[in-house]
């Protein structure tokens, strides 16, 4: 078309065509052959020849032509696919028809957390440490003190939550326990179990308030804390003797008097004093009116003075950490987590009348003997010892 109209505009113009796409030697200026009557007619006449032919100079759309349909490929086997696709067409249940019952679907229900809050007031409770522990398998010491002793013989037993006993007549109190620490200063000799134990050699499986009154029920005289007035008073009270008894790595029965467990810092002395029954005393929260013994908080069987023990020691024992006078006496104490249990007899305060039998004002030195300490498993006990103490 291109060259149709320049070819016209040249004829117009008297001139003889220009085509450029000719071959050399047949320029019309080198005196080639005319051009055919074509070349020459007027452009108006190719317009409308143009027209009437079709052409246009508007863009003309493009011809649809039809796009070839996509294959889908199931990437399952041929067998797998055919029987899914059979079980999926025989299992679904039939198109509910649109209507009222799609809407109540879409509604909000009151199952469903409407907010953030709600959400997490319908999460499950979190559980809680020892639960979580016990999911793990781990068995807390006091539970395996409970899982190997048995009573002691001829001894009643004041709680069910507490391992602890009386013997009236052998006027001995009895407690088990645990190993706490054996690397450690010492403010207590024993404290309740979970309370002051970094500090203590023995976590004892009571409280307190019970050992005091188990003290008072084999007929031991209370008396009064340490005061700091303004010149230091001791503490009084009764004499306690106290014997501990566990059983060695090799199932033998070991029995100690519980002052060589306590050592004199930067000696190698032990403990030479008997502890005193003091009593503690009782608090009142001024803000709900509840009424507390102090000496459950830690201060069971102390060797540093505290107003609020249970039982002290008759002599001045700061409790200030860099003051601290007493240690663990490591070599001489079981392992940690070892089960032991607790004899204390008050000792007597006065020698016996002569027709009274000398018993009572020896009991407190007659170590006990491996029949106080039974075992629920009686095959894993070793064989008895002569129940002398341990070096």
């Amino acid at each position: 078309m291109r060259l149709v109209m320049k070819t016209n505009r040249a004829a117009d113009r008297g001139q003889s065509p220009v085509v450029r796409n000719r071959p050399s030697g047949c320029c019309p200026h080198k005196g080639s052959t005319p051009l055919p009557l074509i070349w020459r007619l007027p452009v108006g006449w190719l317009l409308i020849a143009a027209v009437a032919g079709g052409c246009s100079r508007e863009q003309q759309p493009a011809e649809e032509r039809p796009q070839p349909a996509l294959e889908t490929v199931d990437p399952r086997p041929q067998d797998q696919a055919a029987g899914l696709d059979r079980a999926a067409d025989s299992s679904s249940p039939a198109l509910e028809p649109a209507g009222d019952a799609a809407s109540e679907d879409l509604a909000p229900s009151s199952d469903r957390p409407q907010s953030l809050q709600a959400a997490l007031d319908n999460e499950p409770p979190p559980v809680d440490g020892d639960t979580m522990l016990a999911e793990l398998g781990y068995v807390s010491p006091s539970d395996k003190v409970r899982a190997a002793l048995a009573d002691p013989p001829g001894a009643t037993r004041l709680s069910q939550k507490s391992s602890l006993w009386v013997d009236v007549k052998g006027k001995r109190v009895f407690a088990d326990g645990y190993i706490a620490q054996r690397e450690a200063y010492l403010e207590m000799f024993a404290c309740p179990a979970e309370t002051k134990e970094h500090e203590s050699i023995v976590g004892v499986l009571a409280q307190s308030e019970e050992v005091h009154a188990a003290l008072l029920a084999v007929g031991a005289k209370q008396g009064t804390p340490v005061r700091f007035d303004t010149e230091y008073i001791p503490a009084t009270g009764q004499p306690i003797r106290i014997w501990v008894m566990w059983y060695d790595e090799q199932g033998q029965f070991q029995t100690t008097d519980a002052r060589r467990w306590v050592r004199h810092v930067g000696t190698e002395d032990s403990l030479k004093l008997d502890w005193v029954f003091v009593g503690s005393s009782l608090w009142k929260d001024p803000t709900d009116g509840r009424v507390y013994y102090q000496a459950n908080a830690g201060e069971m069987i102390c060797v540093s003075n505290f107003s609020t023990a249970l039982m002290d020691l008759p002599v001045e024992s700061s409790d200030a950490n860099n003051q601290l006078l007493f240690d663990a006496f490591t070599p001489r104490i079981p392992p940690q987590g070892t089960p032991v249990r607790l004899m204390l007899v008050p000792i007597a305060e006065s020698e016996p009348a002569e027709e009274e039998a000398a018993e009572p004002a020896t009991a407190a030195e007659q170590p006990p003997t491996v029949e106080l300490m039974p075992r629920k498993d009686a095959g894993a006990a070793g064989p008895a010892t002569s129940g002398a103490p341990a070096a």
